[in-house]
């Protein structure tokens, strides 16, 4: 009896590990059949004949969200510096927006546009992570567009201060505009005194845990909100400056958010990042499409389909575009196979290299590509697609969630490796 039993057992499992296998089996031909094989991923790269296929997924988008599941992950940066000159110049995309200072990239575009190498500026805006050599292509490649009928123009969209523009010329460039308007702001001394000082020491703390003083805040906020009583009373629409009045607007309504939300548990930057998109979409830049280059984590949406609390509990950039643009703006989430990313002493921060056959990144692999493009923004996607599945979009951690409901398209590299800061050239010294 016991034998029967027992064969009868492990005749089970084997039928259920023969249709576990026939299951991915099935995956995998999904893949093969219906994702763009991508041939490499170099940046000056620009036979796009491997990206064709794009052209139609994303004809009707007008915002496309580029992730990446670290900030150092130096294949994924290769990636989308390939992918934003696609962009730019197969489907008319004019402007790539920053996960980086919302003052910082405007003044970085102003600069640029006198003259100056886009590396430099870059380093005096957008954050240091993003200064390496797999992005520097993409400097250069602003470089050589920045006097065309139609240059890559370069913006931000934090609420944050992440360059050493905000640090040197941001107070002195606001007091010249308000000059400019004849504001009654700086008639009072003593209080335009004390902004500047709040000012400077928000801008210090702007990147750590520190809260700026109540003192400090107060001030700022008094300052702020008076600007934008004078601007939006004054405002003429049909006045030759009206672009620096508008960027001045929401440069206020973008630091009172950056000054108040260290105090709050709400997600505040996230939706200030949403409210500076929606900004330059619809006035600053109005009917560009856009490029958003940010971490994953940022651009998803509908964060209920994801096993973390926190996305759960939380609105992310991705929901307020979504809730702004709709089917307008495509979000593309980054995976990889196997690598490492970082190291402390002797171990390595990120180490990707085995993966539960539950996930797609298992799938991915199987297929042998070393790159693959996966839309999943269509309405014949398999049940098992559609379902949990473990990926590996954030941080490379491996969490359960519905692609589909949370990125439109899927970028694979088999092989991740570490990005590569450059430094300083001769020139930039």
């Amino acid at each position: 009896m016991k034998t029967k039993l027992i064969v009868s057992l492990l005749s089970l499992v084997l039928l259920a590990k023969t249709t576990f296998a026939q299951t991915i089996a099935d995956r995998v031909a999904y893949v093969k059949t219906h994702a763009t094989i991508v041939e490499n991923t170099e940046p000056t790269n620009e036979n796009y004949s491997d990206l064709a296929q794009l052209k139609s997924v994303l004809k009707d988008t007008e915002i496309v969200g580029l992730g990446e599941q670290t900030h150092y992950d130096g294949s994924t940066f290769k990636a989308k510096t390939r992918l934003v000159k696609f962009l730019h110049q197969e489907l008319g995309y004019e402007v790539i927006a920053f996960e980086s200072g919302f003052y910082d990239t405007y003044k970085a575009w102003q600069e640029i546009q006198k003259g100056k190498q886009t590396i430099e500026a870059a380093r005096n805006s957008v954050y240091p992570l993003w200064i390496t050599a797999e992005t520097e292509e993409l400097f250069k490649y602003i470089d050589s567009q920045k006097n065309s009928d139609r240059p890559l123009i370069l913006a931000g969209i934090d609420c944050k201060f992440s360059g050493a523009y905000s640090t040197n010329n941001l107070l002195n460039d606001f007091e010249a505009y308000l000059k400019e308007i004849d504001s009654e702001v700086l008639q009072d001394t003593a209080q335009w005194s004390a902004f500047g000082k709040a000012m400077r020491r928000a801008i210090a703390v702007s990147d750590y845990f520190t809260k700026p003083g109540p003192e400090d805040t107060v001030v700022v906020q008094q300052v702020l909100h008076s600007v934008l009583r004078e601007i939006t009373t004054n405002y003429d629409s049909q006045d030759t400056d009206s672009q620096k009045s508008l960027f001045w607007q929401q440069f206020c309504r973008s630091t009172l958010a950056e000054v108040t939300r260290k105090f709050s548990k709400d997600q505040v930057r996230d939706k200030q990042m949403g409210d500076n998109l929606v900004f330059l979409k619809d006035k600053l830049y109005k009917d560009k499409k856009v490029i958003v280059w940010a971490a994953s984590s940022h651009l998803t949406y509908n964060g209920h389909n994801i096993d973390r609390e926190f996305y759960q509990q939380n609105l992310r950039l991705g929901d307020y575009i979504k809730q702004a643009y709709g089917d307008k703006y495509y979000n593309i989430g980054f995976t990889g196979y196997r690598g490492k990313i970082g190291k402390l002493l002797f171990f390595h921060l990120i180490k990707v290299k085995k993966h539960k056959e539950n996930s797609i990144e298992y799938v991915l692999g199987q297929t042998e590509h070393p790159y693959l493009f996966l839309d999943l923004n269509r309405p014949d996607l398999p049940t098992w697609l559609q379902e949990h599945l473990v990926a590996r979009l954030f941080g490379y951690q491996e969490i359960r969630m519905k692609l589909p409901q949370i990125i439109d398209g899927l970028f694979y590299t088999k092989e991740i490796f570490q990005s590569n800061p450059i430094t300083r050239t001769s020139n930039e010294l």
